[in-house]
């Protein structure tokens, strides 16, 4: 049996019942069906059951080839195989219905949105301008800012003009508001879907176009790591009135979850803190809550000295690489306690406040974990309180952007770090364009009794409790001392107890002083530098001359 389909154009399955029958009788035949039926019983090879073999292999062969083919006017019992149809992959053509006046089904198109109407053709005004700036973080006008920025860019060239099929692009300023929504709300991109008619894909290719735009632009302008001495002073003036002086930043790490991390990373990102795989990044802030430095993100398994060493601006600084030409001066004693009198040392370098988990270095201090000395004590509750301006800012952040507090579910390391970046680089812009970024001026520290006992710092109401001013200071280290010469017990040492103890934990390095006197900070171990730091911050608390710095609103 046999049948020429060349002809045929569509072929369909065809089930013969005579071909079967011819099947069924091939198989059911004497001749062999296998190799070891080819054989004689003292193990010798039959060639004419071998060739009887072959030749029933074929005709099965045959036999089922003229099942499906052949065309005959008998009985037939067709199999039509139902061909899959490829769906159409366009993305245009998933967009939400609507009723027109008539009554009719129509498709929505992006234009014809309440976004687009109210916010890209319109100008919104009045109460509609304020909810703008509530929903989507930042001012109608600078919208349009950064709106041209993108329609400038030429990454953005496929959301402009029409695409190939000569269709409109979707509208790029509906992609924008979507990105600015999902990162101050944490809306999903279906639900931008509801609100702009365009598919959540467009939303998400968008959004990793947006960010990476924030990551290199944005942040380059708005981001900007201090390197000169002027760029510097203008940080350092709260930490300067507080007391604090060549201090001009606080530094700290924080965390990003990761929802949709890929599986050969989640072993590398699985932190301490959090369930879920995170990035880690180490941020660097002034007292004003404008972030200066960030790192791009690293593995949430890192603790912060890890970070601090791919931290570039701190590791300059400690290498003493950048901020040389920073000057400030701290009080000190020329002689013994109680015998000598201040004196002014001139220091060059500058440094911050970090937490007790990042390194020892004197350009980086922390709070002390255990002393047994108030001046001591005094310092490190003073710090810490100072120090609180970075947590500020991580609070200010997940308060703003709510996509870091509810995590990113964008797949992919370098989305998750250049949403970091991006929503870094709007809290600068917009606190510049609040006029929350410049210095704290006026007068600083006046307040009423009451508001100062009520709602003054717990290191300013532990400072100036009189009960425990002079408790546990080192003054009682010199009335012991009076006390044994006055019993004969042993002549009075007029040495510094302070100088003996700097003289104890101090480094093997020694102290660099520059043409002009001034000691280098980092040639100084980070206790020695502390205990510096305990002298000149108690002298300036004794003499009534601490203050905390205050914004002031009119």
């Amino acid at each position: 049996m046999s049948a020429d389909v060349s002809g045929i154009s569509n072929p369909v399955l065809v089930f013969s019942k005579d071909a079967l029958f011819t099947l069924m009788c091939i198989h059911n035949d004497d001749w062999p069906s296998s190799l070891s039926e080819c054989f004689h019983e003292n193990g010798e090879q039959d060639a004419s059951k071998f060739m009887e073999c072959l030749q029933k292999d074929y005709e099965l062969k045959q036999a089922e080839r003229n099942m499906f083919f052949e065309e005959d006017d008998g009985d037939y019992e067709t199999l039509e195989s139902s061909r899959k149809t490829r769906k159409s992959r366009s993305v245009k053509l998933l967009c939400p219905c609507c009723y027109d006046a008539d009554g009719q089904l129509h498709l929505l198109e992006p234009r014809s949105t309440v976004w687009h109407l109210a916010y890209a053709v319109n100008v919104p005004e009045g109460k509609l301008h304020d909810k703008f700036r509530r929903r989507f973080r930042m001012p109608h006008l600078e919208f349009l800012v950064l709106l041209d920025e993108l329609r400038n860019d030429q990454s953005f060239d496929r959301w402009k003009g029409k695409d190939a099929s000569g269709r409109m692009a979707s509208p790029i300023e509906l992609l924008l508001l979507g990105s600015l929504r999902h990162l101050g709300h944490g809306l999903t991109f279906d639900d931008l879907e509801e609100c702009t008619a365009m598919s959540e894909e467009t939303h998400r290719v968008f959004f990793h176009q947006f960010t990476l735009c924030g990551r290199t632009a944005l942040c380059k302008r708005h981001v900007k790591m201090l390197k000169t001495s002027d760029e510097f002073d203008t940080h350092r003036s709260e930490f300067t009135t507080g007391g604090l002086n060549g201090c001009g930043f606080s530094t700290d790490g924080t965390n990003a979850i990761m929802w949709r991390c890929s599986d050969n990373l989640k072993q590398a990102n699985m932190g301490f803190k959090q369930s879920h795989p995170a990035r880690s990044h180490n941020m660097t802030c002034n007292h004003r809550c404008e972030i200066l430095h960030t790192t791009a993100g690293h593995p949430a398994r890192w603790n912060d000295k890890t970070l601090a060493i791919f931290n570039a601006f701190l590791v300059q600084l400690h290498e003493s690489r950048m901020l040389q030409d920073v000057h400030f001066e701290l009080c000190a004693l020329d002689g013994a306690v109680g015998y000598s009198g201040i004196v002014q040392v001139k220091c060059c370098g500058a440094w911050g406040l970090c937490d007790n988990g990042c390194h020892k270095w004197s350009c980086m201090q922390a709070p002390s974990k255990s002393t047994t000395f108030v001046n001591e004590k005094r310092l490190s509750d003073w710090i810490e309180s100072f120090r609180k301006d970075s947590e500020c800012v991580f609070g200010i952040l997940k308060g703003q952007w709510r996509v870091r507090k509810t995590g990113i579910r964008v797949e992919g390391s370098h989305v998750a770090d250049s949403t970091w970046m991006t929503c870094c680089s709007l809290h600068n812009w917009l606190l510049d364009l609040d006029g929350l970024s410049g210095e704290w001026e006026g007068e600083l520290g006046l307040n009423e009794v009451d508001d100062f006992v009520n709602l003054a710092p717990f290191a300013v109401q532990r400072m100036a409790n009189p009960e425990i001013h002079s408790f546990g200071s080192r003054e009682h280290e010199r009335e012991a001392e009076l006390a044994n010469v006055l019993r004969g017990r042993r002549a009075p040492e007029h040495s510094s107890d302070a100088d003996s103890e700097e003289a104890s934990n101090a480094s093997n390095r020694p102290v660099i002083d520059n043409a002009d006197g001034r000691t280098d900070i980092n040639s100084l171990s980070c206790i020695e530098f502390r205990n510096r730091l305990t002298v000149h911050f108690d002298m300036l608390h004794r003499q009534h001359r601490m203050r905390w710095p205050k914004r002031n609103v009119a």
